[in-house]
């Protein structure tokens, strides 16, 4: 079984990296870090300087000064590919600091939530340790992203308070898929909302909608057999799992995720909270990208930022989803209709991730305060731990673990 896992290991290290190879590639080849200015005859040449009148470009390494004439006008200016570095220092300061403490309430609302779902597993925290909690798995989500990963920090710290890894591992699991269905619901609604009013070309438009459709009904199919006892039984669903590698393991994991049914209180109020904190993450992004200066309307970035957080959060990418994030808003913010420029579309996609890692940073005092940190061979020792943890329960169903009337939520 270890063989196989680490196995596993292996060729997921082997394709998320390989991804974010193929990523940087793909940007190094296709975003400009300098500036340049397209010509009367369609050439493209660096620049190096600009005023009212004139651009100053280099020629075989000399510079030139040609008059605006001389270069292809768009919207009475030169068309000026703007690079990297100038995007980044030509940023509006105020917007871009408005941006970072726009996101400020976002790790108090994941601990608020993370409070939540402990409680539908009979784990009782303080708010001040869930925020403990959250801001110690978020400097390792973000300040680290090449370490084991933050959410297995916060389940290691989660079972200080149960003995029951598995579910704790679990809750930490749900509530980050908790987080990404408030992605799904903010930018759904948006494009139900909005839909003939959004900057895109109609095809692209309706391809979106089309695929939002469609996982809408992936999801909504995957929670009726799920929560079903019925169906579950009638497609014989943990007899299957029980075959599985890490079968038991599987079978925890499935009792954790009914015992939400038991407290539909509590899993609706996290919703509700997963969306005004995922609110808080667009809005944020959004005002950076006016600090960037880029174009598209609100409604575009509803939509198009939860969609690059869904892509980093998939299994198979690159720890926070690296490259693979930017090439998604390359992908959107400079086609269909919009007019954003790659190196616009990258440092969108990076200052969003320095945004993060300011609210992060905190994280690195819960050690501090006495907190143990765990060393990578304690993480690993502690994720084998949750696969040989318990498991004398029975495979035919997800018995409802009991619950403490006074957390269930209802």
């Amino acid at each position: 079984m270890k063989q196989k896992r680490s196995s596993l290991k292996i060729v997921l290290g082997i394709l998320r990296w390989g991804l974010c190879a193929v990523a940087v590639v793909y940007l190094y080849n296709n975003v400009n870090w300098h500036d340049y200015v397209r010509l009367q005859d369609d050439s493209l040449v660096r620049m190096v300087d600009q005023n009212e009148a004139s651009v100053t470009i280099l020629r075989d390494g000399q510079p030139i000064t040609l008059p605006n004439s001389e270069t292809r006008i768009e919207d009475g200016v030169p068309e000026i590919h703007f690079g990297f570095k100038s995007i980044a220092t030509k940023a509006n300061i105020t917007l871009a600091i408005l941006s970072v403490l726009l996101f400020l309430p976002v790790p108090l609302l994941q601990s608020i939530r993370l409070v939540w779902m402990l409680a539908i597993q009979d784990v009782r925290v303080t708010f001040w340790e869930a925020i403990k909690l959250s801001y110690a798995g978020n400097f390792f989500n973000f300040a680290l992203p090449g370490t084991t990963g933050g959410d297995l920090v916060k389940a290691y710290y989660v079972t200080k308070y149960t003995h029951h890894k598995t579910e704790a591992v679990t809750t930490i699991f749900l509530d980050r898929i908790i987080g990404l269905l408030g992605l799904m619901i903010v930018a759904s609604v948006t494009v139900l909302i909005a839909f003939n009013r959004i900057d895109w070309d109609p095809q692209v438009r309706t391809s979106v909608a089309g695929v939002f459709g469609l996982v809408w009904i992936g999801l909504a199919v995957g929670c009726f057999f799920l929560f079903s006892k019925r169906l579950r039984h009638m497609i014989r669903l943990p007899q299957i799992a029980a075959k599985l590698p890490a079968g038991e393991q599987l079978l925890r994991i499935g009792r954790a995720t009914v015992a939400m049914r038991s407290h539909k209180g509590l899993v609706l109020l996290s919703l509700a909270n997963t969306v005004i904190l995922q609110l808080f993450v667009v809005i944020s992004a959004w005002v950076m990208a006016l600090a960037l200066g880029m174009k598209g309307g609100a409604d575009v970035y509803f939509i198009c930022v939860p969609i690059g957080f869904l892509l980093s959060a998939v299994p198979f990418t690159p720890p926070q989803g690296f490259g693979v994030m930017e090439w998604a808003y390359v992908q959107f913010f400079t086609t269909g209709g919009l007019d954003n420029r790659p190196a616009q579309a990258v440092a969108f996609a990076l200052a969003i991730r320095l945004i993060q890692l300011v609210w992060a940073l905190p994280g690195v005092l819960v050690p501090l305060l006495g907190a143990h940190l765990p060393s990578r061979s304690e993480l690993e020792a502690f994720e084998e731990s949750t696969d040989d943890d318990g498991g004398t329960e029975s495979a035919v169903d997800y018995p409802t673990p009991q619950t403490n009337p006074a957390v269930s939520g209802e």
